[in-house]
């Protein structure tokens, strides 16, 4: 089955999970046009515009302020997996082919797919640890082809989340960790668990993790969800994974019916809903990457580029859902809170 989408400017044709952009005729390739394909791995080619999630709002607008508009003298190709990744190659292949003259990628998944594809076409990737997931050698001399935003913030930030879930909900018996198959041996590797662990042991909680299958279904997250319910599972901690944004929603909603306290690791999930947030400013890595693409367009090369570390992390609340749960944040984290909600 073949669906035709037109997004911005741009032409693109969804089919199998692919977003493969065509051109109409009158088209013309001026030297002073630039070509961008901008890839995720869920989200729908639609939402990566400005009028999309405040993270691409920043990185449009901040595209715009450096004088690159689409339509004008910028062109955007949109991909998208679609949340299915057994299609990331033929998503990769497609977009090598079309020789771009840059790649965004909005996901350490694809990018690992694209690395071995090129080795010309720069790419401004967003992923977790890209040394650990064998993307580049060096964050400061990155090699080759590719750079980027880095959204790992070390080790600790996962007994830091179970102690901010602890304080918020008061007591905590049994903790579980949302995230697909595909991120446990990256997670192990990178030492996740034993740092999680750690932290529960310490405070006497049991952890485990919720194992979501790929590709990833709405009716698989509704039987984890219950799954929890019957195991008196009292707060979740959800992964950091691309695709889950594009699920967010559902799982805050489904966090919500359960009576389940959840931490997230950006503040789009607490906007609509989730109870806190603590980890990278999205908007801030997306504002990078367009100054990243501004340099790139001029000639830099991304070896020389270093890859960007946010050295700040935001703590957002939801006094709102805090209420619904029957919960109160303590006075300590109402304090240290970077924004309340509610």
């Amino acid at each position: 089955m073949r669906r035709r989408e037109f997004i911005t400017g741009t032409a693109a044709t969804a089919a199998m999970g692919l977003a493969q952009p065509t051109f109409a005729q009158t088209e013309t390739r001026l030297p002073a046009i630039k070509r961008i394909a901008m890839v995720h791995p869920s989200e729908p080619p639609e939402g990566l515009s400005i009028n999309g999630r405040p993270a691409y709002q920043a990185f449009f607008g901040e595209l715009s302020k450096l004088g690159y508009n689409e339509g004008q003298n910028l062109i955007l190709e949109r991909y998208s997996a679609f949340g299915h990744s057994n299609g990331y190659e033929d998503v990769a292949r497609a977009i090598v082919a079309g020789h771009p003259d840059l790649i965004v990628s909005l996901g350490g998944p694809v990018t690992r797919v694209l690395k071995p594809l090129t080795a010309t076409i720069p790419i401004l990737a967003i992923t977790s640890d890209p040394v650990a997931g064998g993307m580049v050698t060096n964050l400061a001399k990155p090699d080759r082809n590719i750079t980027g935003a880095t959204t790992d913030v070390g080790l600790e930030i996962w007994g830091k989340r179970l102690e901010l879930l602890r304080e918020t909900v008061g007591k905590l018996i049994n903790v579980r960790f949302l995230m697909p198959p595909s991120l446990i041996a990256f997670w192990e590797m990178a030492g996740g668990p034993a740092r999680a662990l750690e932290a529960a042991r310490r405070d006497g909680i049991a952890f485990g993790t919720a194992l979501v299958a790929e590709p990833f279904d709405w009716q698989d997250f509704e039987r984890k969800f219950n799954a929890m319910a019957a195991e008196k599972v009292d707060g979740l901690m959800v992964g950091a994974v691309a695709e889950f944004f594009t699920y967010r929603q559902l799982i805050v909603d489904a966090a919500a019916r359960h009576h389940l306290p959840a931490i997230y690791f950006a503040r789009e999930w607490v906007d609509i809903g989730g109870l806190l947030s603590y980890g990278y400013d999205t908007v801030a890595i997306m504002r990078r990457i367009a100054d990243m693409t501004d340099q790139i367009l001029k000639g830099a090369k991304p070896g020389d580029i270093p890859f960007y570390q946010p050295t700040k992390l935001e703590l957002v609340l939801n006094r709102t859902t805090a209420r619904s749960l029957e919960l109160e944040f303590p006075p300590s984290l109402l304090a240290a809170a970077d924004e309340i909600i509610g």
